[in-house]
């Protein structure tokens, strides 16, 4: 026999649901699939990082991010208890160093809000970037850009 009541079987799927869209985010982040995202979102979510409701406002508001923080990376991280989406930029030596992190809510499995935070708290547990799986995701993007062809294209 368990303690369990319904009310905490119903907090331990919410908390299940809340982590499984928190991993979910830092992949879709971390490949830069923003059509993911916008599917992983409700229809009426809200951010306080950008303008914007929804999963139109979401991609436009993430793209934005992208276009000003290019070398962005997302990992799991926990504040206290609640799960987080840790965001770290390089510095000029490419060291990575936190910007702030995303504490998401969810309804139904879907992310309904994202709120940016940039004071870290003193309970923060991180998931640091991986310097040797930030040089293979940067050979992949310029792949994927095309920008290493293109230069050896000049070189010719």
């Amino acid at each position: 026999m368990t303690n369990e009541t319904p009310d905490s079987r119903g907090e331990q799927v919410a908390d299940a649901a809340l982590e499984n869209a928190n991993d979910e985010f830092v992949d879709l982040l971390n490949a830069r699939d923003l059509d993911g995202i916008a599917d992983l979102v409700t229809a009426e979510v809200t951010s306080d990082l950008f303008d914007g409701v929804g999963g139109d406002g979401t991609v436009e508001g993430f793209a934005g991010v992208l276009r000003r923080y290019p070398q962005l990376v997302a990992t799991r991280g926990e504040d206290g208890n609640q799960p987080i989406v840790a965001l770290w930029i390089p510095d000029e030596q490419d060291r990575y160093r936190l910007m702030g992190y995303l504490e998401l809510s969810t309804e139904d499995e879907l992310i309904d809000r994202i709120t940016y935070v940039d004071t870290p708290g003193q309970d923060l547990l991180l998931e640091e970037p991986d310097p040797d799986e930030m040089a293979e995701w940067q050979d992949w993007k310029e792949w994927d850009t095309g920008e290493e062809a293109s230069s050896r294209q000049g070189a010719d």
